[in-house]
């Protein structure tokens, strides 16, 4: 969900327990470019740290640091290949961002997220570069793709998104998902 102040997102589980609150741009948080994450107690989780708005170079590829315990937890790398340079279209900020998919490094693993551009289906399909042998840089239209370990959808019912993320393949499964929805929901249509 988004506010005037900025985007706050709320995590639920199957039984419609809250799990995380994202926050970013609220007024009782610093100016800096990052995303808050915090239990429903108010305990904070992790930060995202976002692309400053400033760094207008249009070769450099934008990370987002998700920060837990003090030390990197995930690094998702937007990538926009969708005019064959290789680089992000300068500068998204954190909404708006343009990006046609997400290299996504955490717990040891490496996964690429495949941005959805027609109306139906998934917003972000999840694989396993390692595990499939892709190519973070894989024509999506033209590549016979394995199955996909996850998906992010539109939700159906009383919530925003419905995630599926591969099942006891993380520890902090849930900080990265809503890590995700925030950055998919600042390029969904």
């Amino acid at each position: 969900m988004e506010g005037e102040a900025g985007r706050r997102y709320h995590l639920y589980d199957r039984s419609d327990q809250l799990l995380l609150v994202a926050d970013q741009g609220s007024p009782w948080l610093p100016e800096a470019p990052q995303v808050l994450f915090a239990r429903p107690d108010g305990e904070r989780v992790a930060t995202m740290d976002l692309p400053r708005p400033d760094d207008r170079r249009p070769d450099k590829k934008q990370n987002y640091a998700v920060i837990y315990e003090h030390a990197v937890y995930a690094l998702i790398t937007a990538l926009d290949l969708s005019s064959g340079t290789g680089a992000l279209r300068p500068p998204p900020a954190a909404a708006g961002a343009t990006f046609d998919r997400l290299v996504i490094e955490v717990e040891g693993q490496k996964w690429l997220g495949l941005c959805w551009t027609g109306g139906e289906g998934p917003l972000l399909i999840l694989y396993d570069i390692e595990a499939s042998d892709l190519s973070p840089s894989v024509d999506a239209e033209a590549a016979d793709l394995p199955e996909p370990i996850g998906l992010l959808e539109v939700g159906t019912g009383d919530f925003d998104f419905d995630l599926t993320l591969p099942a006891g393949r993380l520890a902090q499964g849930p900080l990265l998902g809503l890590a995700l929805v925030f950055l998919v929901d600042g390029i969904a249509p």
